[in-house]
């Protein structure tokens, strides 16, 4: 069986509050559950008629160790594409939780605060945000990629409830769901001929891929925000 050997990073482009700050996360770990590619006439906002090329569990995959252009993931099976046919965006659906550990390369201002994760401190939660704090230890800690009760602040993000969801709303409010989807348009159509396997590049940087938000005194609320990525499929 021929593979489709892809590369996925999470872009959280999330609304914040306006007492938020974003930063360099050093580790950033994230689950996919999902890939589909979506066909031409798709946009950030809908995948036409998606075609699953994985479902599973990647287990964790830590983005902010890759060295850049390096594969962070290999999924997907490319037999379930049409051959002929152009596919001008990718669907991902990942966990909202991940595992991030930011403040050793710098820390997070939350507005008044130089924030850090904290290992030992209150783990986020599919409707809270994780507690850090100006003293944690910079250590891995469970967060969640945007806010609850805030929409994604992108058309590209719906947060849905079950990994097999054909849609969620576009820039929707998130709810408690534990997903969420991600459409991303690539540099140039992929067509797949059934003979060969693309050749895959990509770019990214975690320099902004964790956001705190005050929570008065000296604690700080953690949440997954932006890393930048660059997918190429030729």
């Amino acid at each position: 069986m021929r593979k489709l050997f892809f590369i996925f990073l999470a872009i959280l482009l999330f609304t914040q509050n306006s007492f938020a700050g974003t930063g360099r996360a050093d580790v950033y770990k994230i689950t996919i559950r999902q890939i589909a590619m979506c066909e031409t006439g798709s946009t950030l906002s809908n995948c036409l008629n998606p075609v699953v090329i994985f479902t599973g569990n990647s287990t964790d995959i830590d983005i902010a160790a890759t060295t850049a252009g390096a594969a962070a993931a290999n999924l997907g099976s490319a037999t379930a594409a049409t051959i002929g046919t152009a596919y001008t965006h990718m669907q991902i659906v990942m966990n909202r939780g991940m595992t991030i550990a930011a403040g050793t390369a710098e820390t997070i201002s939350d507005g008044s605060n130089a924030c850090k994760t904290n290992s030992g401190g209150t783990a986020g939660t599919k409707t809270s945000e994780a507690v850090g704090s100006t003293s944690g230890d910079a250590g891995e800690q469970a967060l969640f990629a945007g806010v609850d009760g805030a929409v994604t602040g992108s058309n590209a993000f719906s947060p849905v409830a079950t990994i097999t969801s054909v849609s969620g709303t576009a820039n929707g409010s998130i709810d408690e769901e534990e997903f969420f989807q991600w459409r991303v348009a690539l540099t140039s159509p992929f067509i797949y001929d059934g003979i060969r396997n693309p050749n895959v590049q990509i770019a990214f940087s975690t320099e902004e891929a964790v956001g705190a938000l005050s929570a008065g005194g000296t604690n700080c609320l953690m949440y997954g925000a932006a890393p930048d990525v660059l997918i190429t499929i030729n």
